[in-house]
């Protein structure tokens, strides 16, 4: 199982987990009690479809677990019920919209980015609005990470490529998603290629990059495309939907999340997002493999399901 470990800083109230020290005295100043947030991308957590049923990769299409390196955040909020609208619940942070590329969208350069070598984040209680929260909410508006797919017709689809040599190749590729319902993106660094876009892009855009070396051959490959599917699974889509187009997605703790009104101790959340074969395509030869030189298609790149619990 991969589990890897997301511990975020936030927008507001960022602090070691030390003693923190006026800097106008020099004088230690007392902690504050803090909510804490660990993110853990999973790919052996349930595989959930947009309604939050269980559900296998379908007949026709096959799929594979990325290997996680970036995750980035617009929004996280708590919601006391099912039946709490959407743009009604305790915002945790919400990051900012831009119109430079026309039509509003998010920020990209301003998202939460999580990443494992960021370790620790947390956010005073008191920016919390006390209560008890059976849900959490997450817009997701960017991921970063590694797959796997095969050069099958890169004989006859790349110039220049080496005689003799056999195109049935397994290369990793970086990839670059953007989830979110229109961000505006001045550039992107996937592997070692930056990507310049200066405007906006609707959810489902993503670039490719293949970097790699076959018998002397340097391969050097950007793809952009755009998914038609993204997952956002959503339980309570019935009683409180989320706006269409949108890739929030929602997650009831086991035990409810009660948030004193003066908090003496801190709260610890952790969020498991499912990547469970999240990284999905049309599979035309039925060989589970993905070949985007033969003209297999990315289908969907969400996320498979969101489960946030309270630890100790």
């Amino acid at each position: 199982m991969k589990r890897t470990n997301l511990l975020f800083s936030a927008l507001m109230g960022i602090s070691i987990l030390s003693c923190s020290v006026d800097e106008s005295t020099g004088i230690p100043t007392e902690e504050v009690p803090r909510l804490n947030i660990t993110f853990i991308m999973d790919d052996e957590a349930e595989r959930l479809d947009n309604l939050g049923n269980p559900v296998s990769v379908p007949e026709g299409n096959a799929a594979q677990n990325p290997d996680f390196d970036v995750l980035g955040l617009h929004f996280m909020g708590l919601y006391p019920d099912k039946f709490t609208p959407y743009d009604e619940g305790a915002t945790i942070t919400s990051t900012a919209t831009t119109g430079s590329g026309g039509a509003t969208a998010i920020d990209f350069d301003s998202e939460v980015f999580l990443n494992e070598e960021i370790n620790t984040f947390s956010i005073p209680l008191s920016y919390v609005a006390a209560g008890t929260y059976e849900y959490f909410r997450a817009s997701i508006g960017y991921q970063k990470y590694k797959i796997v797919y095969n050069l099958e017709g890169a004989e006859t689809e790349i110039p220049d490529w080496p005689d003799g040599v056999d195109d049935n190749i397994d290369v990793d590729a970086t990839v670059g998603s953007f989830l979110g319902y229109n961000t505006y993106i001045g550039n992107y660094t996937l592997d070692k290629l930056t990507v310049d876009v200066n405007g906006n892009k609707a959810q489902g855009y993503f670039g490719l990059e293949t970097q790699g070396n076959i018998n002397g051959f340097v391969l050097t490959q950007l793809t952009q495309g755009n998914a038609p599917q993204t997952t956002v699974p959503n339980p309570i889509d019935d009683t409180s939907p989320v706006p269409e187009g949108s890739c929030v997605v929602t997650g009831q703790f086991p035990t409810a999340l009660v948030i004193p009104a003066n908090a003496s101790e801190d709260i610890n959340i952790e969020v498991v997002i499912s990547i469970n074969q999240s990284f999905e395509w049309e599979d035309g030869n039925g060989n589970r493999k993905y070949e985007p030189l033969l003209g297999e298609n990315v289908v969907d790149m969400g996320t498979r399901g969101v489960f946030p619990s309270v630890v100790d």
